[in-house]
């Protein structure tokens, strides 16, 4: 009898699972697997395949600077908008947890920009740089100040795109209030009876206390914004002067704009690998700075 029912729950349990056994099996394993034969050949979609070996990542590693230049690019931007998106949302968070005027209406409009189509948004910025009618140069030149070419030079560009970049970072100020509201008053109160003040419960309560939270934030922080493709797509178009030219709009120029798919796939491998060796690097220096309460 324990073996009829063992049986019927293990087949109820693999038809239960069998819609995502099955998506995993179409839509990640066989892709992957394609992608990685298709790396290994010539193959600009309109004539057959050509096998090539290895050539293609020799290639990738020897001849080609865009792939050097790529790189940079994209861990000059990942850098730069992991670290402000991750102290911008936090701080945002901080006063939100308060009990502010309209805390609800604040929450909302911080929030918003996440869930925006990002292509319009991309668009309205493009506006927003314009260098001659655009917002942001209109308050530039009424304080005397030259006009600014924020996507046309290409010490403004990347700096353009990480503003615009952590302006979306509502995902993360959410996650953030989440946190702070799971933060034990006990441990504040403790320190306000010992004297202390409220940088004092923020430095040594607050903070040890998100840290989980903040690692999490950053890890998916990191993996997202390594990821860049519609900022340098909708905006600049890689440029100028390749600045923007980020590895995953590399990968679509190759690909689709160049019809070489070969090359594109082994560039999105070696990405692949790039961003999981990051991912398990970050993991391993977690525990010496991640504190979890009962530790």
């Amino acid at each position: 009898m324990n073996r009829k029912l063992y049986a019927r729950g293990a087949l109820a349990a693999y038809v239960y699972l069998a819609p995502a056994l099955v998506g995993l099996f179409l839509l990640t394993l066989v892709p992957v697997a394609a992608v990685i034969v298709i790396s290994l050949t010539k193959w600009s979609v309109l004539q057959p395949p050509r096998f090539l070996g290895i050539a293609n990542y020799l290639n990738i590693f020897s001849t080609d600077f865009y792939f050097v230049h790529s790189v940079l690019a994209t861990l000059y931007f990942a850098i730069g908008a992991v670290v402000v998106g991750i102290v911008y949302s936090f701080t945002v968070a901080t006063m939100l947890n308060r009990r502010i005027p309209g805390r609800g209406f604040w929450r909302s409009a911080f929030f918003v920009p996440y869930v925006l189509p990002a292509v319009a948004t991309a668009v309205v910025w493009s506006w927003m740089y314009e260098t001659d009618f655009g917002v942001f140069n209109f308050f530039v030149n009424s304080l005397g100040f030259h006009k600014v070419p924020w996507l046309q030079k290409s010490a403004y560009a990347v700096p353009s795109l990480i503003i615009m970049t952590v302006w979306g970072v509502g995902n993360l100020i959410v996650i953030f209030m989440a946190g702070l509201q799971n933060v034990p008053r006990s441990f504040l109160e403790a320190v306000e009876i010992d004297g202390g003040n409220a940088w004092h419960k923020f430095r040594h309560v607050t903070v040890p206390m998100m840290t989980p939270v903040i690692f999490f934030n950053f890890i998916i922080s990191v993996i997202t914004n390594l990821q860049v493709f519609v900022p340098a797509y909708a905006l600049t178009s890689g440029g100028p002067g390749d600045s923007t030219l980020f590895m995953v709009f590399l990968i679509y120029r190759e690909g689709f704009m160049r019809n070489n798919m070969g090359y594109a796939c082994a560039l999105s491998l070696v990405f692949f690998v790039f961003i999981a060796l990051l991912t398990l690097l970050i993991f391993s220096t977690s525990r010496k700075w991640i504190f979890y309460a009962g530790e």
